[in-house]
């Protein structure tokens, strides 16, 4: 199976890292960076919970033929990246390649799907977290099951199986689901919880539990996530989410530091458009309200539209 992963983030790596280091063929689409040079010059380091390291030798292309095979093209791109790279690889996929989208956030699928018409677009949802520690070099920090959508097309839910499979195979629990929209949801919930307020407070995804107001923010986020997702057809109970979220935070991402986090420490555009924002803008196609997220969502906003004249540590010092 020819995979390639749009995408050369902490998620892309570990699952292009995990899926080469398990003898898988397996290339990485990114533009040429800081990031992507240190791992063309050294090979990719992933650091394990134990401090292991894995060294692997990773490919990182910038341009694709239109005559290569690719049997799956997973996508893990930040949301707001979409339409920029992956519209340069129109015209170069087969329709037979299936685009798998593992990303954060609500209406992904929908969007690649308009650039790629022709083939089948499949959601789903990494269970795992991880950060860049620097160049080259990124932390396991989040350990859980990745889900798969499934197709009723033969050829389409064959690859989807044998993708799930090798996944699976290389470290990464996956299993397809027929439920796959409750799981981008429960995903959301956690997205929701988590990355915006550990942006905010610079703290990571555990920490921020630590004080009674921390935990009384995560219930609220995901109470109005709760309603705005039964509204969206999806069963879910707002106590039951809650208590899930801080597990989590407390037991299996505790250490991670969110994706957000860094989008925000690195003065880069966030996903908040399609996490706490898609929340707060489907609220509003319901008639729900939502003014947590929409709090939170206009603080990340705020932030982003003024890196430049943003107060850091070091000017403070001085």
């Amino acid at each position: 199976m020819k995979i390639l992963i749009a995408g050369a983030g902490a998620m892309a790596c570990l699952a292009g890292g995990k899926l080469k280091a398990s003898g898988e063929e397996v290339r990485l689409y990114n533009r040429l960076n800081q990031h992507v040079e240190a791992i063309n010059k050294q090979g990719l380091r992933i650091v394990e919970k134990d401090n292991s390291v894995t060294q692997i030798e990773l490919e990182i292309v910038q341009e694709l033929k239109a005559d290569e095979q690719v049997d799956i093209l997973l996508v893990l791109l930040k949301a707001q990246a979409n339409e920029a790279v992956l519209g340069k690889l129109r015209g170069k996929l087969a329709e037979e390649t299936v685009i798998v989208t593992m990303q954060n956030g609500i209406g992904n699928a929908e969007t690649i799907q308009q650039l790629f018409p022709m083939n089948t677009v499949v959601s789903g949802t990494l269970g795992h977290g991880a950060s860049v520690e620097h160049d080259g070099t990124i932390l396991h920090r989040g350990w859980g099951i990745n889900y798969l959508g499934n197709v009723e097309e033969e050829a389409a839910s064959g690859k989807l199986k044998a993708f799930a499979e090798k996944l699976s195979t290389a470290g990464m629990k996956t299993e397809v689901s027929a439920d796959v929209n409750a799981v981008i949801w429960n995903k959301l919930f956690v997205n929701a919880a988590f990355n915006s307020v550990t942006a905010l407070t610079r703290l990571k995804n555990g920490d921020i539990l630590n004080t009674q107001e921390g935990e009384g923010l995560l219930r609220a986020v995901t109470a109005e996530a709760v309603l705005v997702a039964r509204a969206e057809g999806v069963d879910a109970d707002a106590e039951a989410v809650a208590e899930e979220c801080l597990r989590m935070g407390r037991q299996d991402i505790g250490g991670n530091k969110s994706s957000m986090l860094m989008d925000i420490l690195k003065k880069r555009q966030t996903e908040i458009e399609v996490i706490n924002g898609g929340i707060v803008k489907l609220g509003k196609k319901h008639g729900i309200e939502t003014p947590v997220n929409a709090s939170l969502a206009g603080l990340i906003r705020i932030i982003e539209q003024n890196y430049k004249l943003r107060v850091d540590e070091p000017s403070v010092q001085k």
